[in-house]
């Protein structure tokens, strides 16, 4: 989908129409699909937790930056054919239990991992100030500045940890 939007967005561009942008959310889980509903309204669809948290994961994609956030089943599941990158430990909106959130990467880039590792690591004991520097060193040769840049924001907006601090980021917004 995301190569196809690239396809479309370069011939609307030679039109002078502003490029479309898209960010999915893929998750995989057990589910419910079918034909649902009563006489009054009938409607084929997919229900349950798994779905839930899809549409949320989506939800966050803007925000983090990346065009395509994934649930940790689907980390797994293609791991051996993308590099996986966790992003973060989220309890999306409606939930109270955490998820690991990841994208992923077509080309495999060892050291960038090993550094985004050691950002995380920071971020979540709690050393803020550590995990900054990180995140500005990354910036530059990263294919997600603007997740660093969001996470800096994150972390400015209240210059340390809460003192109830667990390295979860809880969503407020869908």
């Amino acid at each position: 989908m995301l190569k196809d939007l690239e396809t479309f967005n370069a011939e609307i561009e030679k039109e002078g129409i502003p490029a479309f942008g898209m960010g999915l959310g893929i998750n995989t889980a057990t589910v419910v699909v079918g034909n649902m509903g009563s006489d009054q309204r009938f409607d084929y669809t997919c229900l349950g937790d798994g779905v839930n948290l899809a549409a949320r994961l989506e939800g966050q994609s803007k925000p983090y930056g990346v065009k395509l956030v994934v649930g940790p089943r689907t980390a797994n599941m293609v791991r051996d054919v993308y590099q996986v990158i966790e992003l973060d430990l989220i309890a999306v909106k409606g939930k109270t239990e955490p998820a690991r959130i990841y994208t992923v990467f077509e080309n495999f880039m060892p050291d960038f991992e090993e550094k985004h590792k050691e950002f995380l690591k920071a971020y979540r004991s709690g050393k803020w100030f550590e995990a900054g520097k990180l995140a500005n060193s990354l910036i530059k040769d990263s294919p997600m500045p603007d997740y660093y840049n969001m996470m800096i924001a994150r972390m400015l907006s209240s210059n340390s940890p809460p003192e109830n601090w667990d390295g979860v980021y809880r969503a407020t917004t869908k």
